[in-house]
């Protein structure tokens, strides 16, 4: 079933794509191609319907639906997205001034008294701001425009792309000539594409999670402190054991108290999931986690929008694991590791930190290896006491800690630049790329 869904946007984008061309080159709207200015205008109606195809499909990559979403992981769904991102724009800027361009030729006017013509068309302006606001979330997810914003406030100026899409719809349905009764077959797949992509960002980015919360009523239970700077945040609710969450999986949490309601953050879930309570281990690294850490009380409910992602055992090609983490990395790692060793498969955690007062879960690792099936490896970068292992974790040091690992799946969660390094390394000493597993969380 998941497959077949897979498959319903780019199967009808082909199709409205092919109807429209049908009916372009025959009639009723043959005429497109029998001048330059028919040529123009049928180049920029293509580009309209790419670029709103695309923007329907960047919709589509980034709305968690839980049946595409498995199939590649949330971290590849975004890339994508961004990808994506860099062409649609192309799409959105060549179709205005191509539909005026054919429409001065056809009227022996000037362009831009024939632009000026066309804004008072019945629903221009609002696809023309519309436009507007797409190309601004585009402009701004730019890196060189990101760097410079704050997560909540770029991920607040993303969600203009929504409202530029309301905005485009109004004019595609009243001004589109390939929506005409005519082209009924190009009308109903268009208005199909519409309805999937409404109906799927619909339910996952926004019901789904509301109606889980009016199912499981989720609410904080307390909180612990595991480190100076991680907080572990325990979640209590109703029907747990109907909540299935797999080790290695996180969830966007938004927690409904004053200053936190208008952002959801993704945070792992670092212990496996027991159908009686939930937890989360959170980092102070920003200001929003800051706040999180200093004001988040007992008895404070929230929105759990998940779980997402593909980092789970499920991905194994082996009969055995390396988890390599860095730091905050843990948390996945941890609940997986816990999974891993429950079912007697024979793992082995690395885990790089600054210092032993920055490690997490340290009791908790040390009783996961009282089940033989599990040992971890402490690495420590700024601690020159340490008696164990110091320095950097490298492909090298793996080899040299782990000799198996090319027999083993490797699963690594860390600061990012740690990730590439340790993923390109792993590949260089000959471990297949489809044991190397990672996700960025990057949304």
């Amino acid at each position: 079933m998941k497959k077949i869904l897979l498959l319903v946007f780019p199967a009808g984008a082909l199709l409205a794509v092919l109807f429209w061309y049908g009916n372009s080159v025959d009639s009723p709207v043959g005429s497109l191609f029998s001048d330059q200015a028919g040529l123009l205008l049928a180049l920029g109606r293509l580009a309209g319907i790419v670029g709103a195809l695309g923007v329907m499909s960047q919709l589509l990559l980034v709305s968690r639906a839980k049946w595409l979403e498995p199939l590649f992981g949330l971290d590849r769904l975004t890339r994508l997205h961004h990808f994506n991102g860099l062409i649609i724009p192309f799409a959105l800027l060549i179709h205005p001034p191509l539909i005026v361009w054919s429409h001065a030729l056809q009227n022996g006017a000037g362009f831009f008294s024939q632009y000026l013509a066309i804004l008072k068309w019945d629903d221009i302006l609002p696809a023309a701001a519309g436009e507007t606001l797409i190309l601004t979330a585009v402009f701004l997810s730019l890196p060189f425009t990101r760097r410079r914003l704050s997560y909540e406030a770029w991920h607040s100026v993303h969600l203009l792309a929504y409202a530029g899409l309301a905005f485009a719809i109004g004019h595609q349905l009243e001004l589109g000539g390939d929506l005409a009764a005519e082209l009924r077959y190009f009308a109903w797949t268009w208005y199909g594409l519409l309805a999937f992509t409404g109906v799927t960002v619909l339910w996952y980015r926004l019901l789904r999670p509301l109606w889980f919360y009016k199912k499981h009523g989720f609410v904080v239970d307390r909180t612990v402190m595991e480190t100076p700077d991680i907080m572990s945040v325990y979640i209590k609710g109703n029907g747990l054991e109907n909540f299935t969450v797999e080790p290695g999986q996180f969830a966007l949490l938004r927690f409904w108290a004053p200053g936190f309601k208008l952002q959801a953050h993704p945070f792992s879930f670092s212990r496996a999931a027991d159908g009686k309570e939930l937890r989360f281990s959170i980092k102070k690294l920003g200001d929003f986690t800051a706040k999180l850490h200093a004001e988040l009380k007992p008895g404070t409910p929230l929105l759990i929008d998940g779980p997402h992602g593909a980092f789970t055992a499920a991905r194994m090609r082996t009969d055995k694991a390396l988890l390599v983490a860095g730091g905050i990395g843990i948390t996945p790692l941890r609940a997986l590791a816990e999974q891993l060793a429950a079912r007697k498969i024979e793992s082995v955690l690395v885990f790089s930190n600054r210092g032993r007062k920055d490690i997490p879960f340290e009791k908790e690792l040390a009783e996961l290896e009282k089940t033989g099936a599990f040992r971890t490896v402490h690495v420590l970068s700024e601690e020159s006491e340490w008696p164990g292992e110091k320095g950097r974790v490298d492909a090298e040091r793996l080899k040299r800690l782990v000799p198996d690992f090319a027999e083993r799946d490797a699963f690594l969660c860390g600061p990012p630049p740690m990730m590439a390094a340790l993923n390109a390394g792993l590949r260089r000493l000959g471990l297949p790329k489809k044991q190397v597993h990672f996700e960025a969380f990057s949304l």
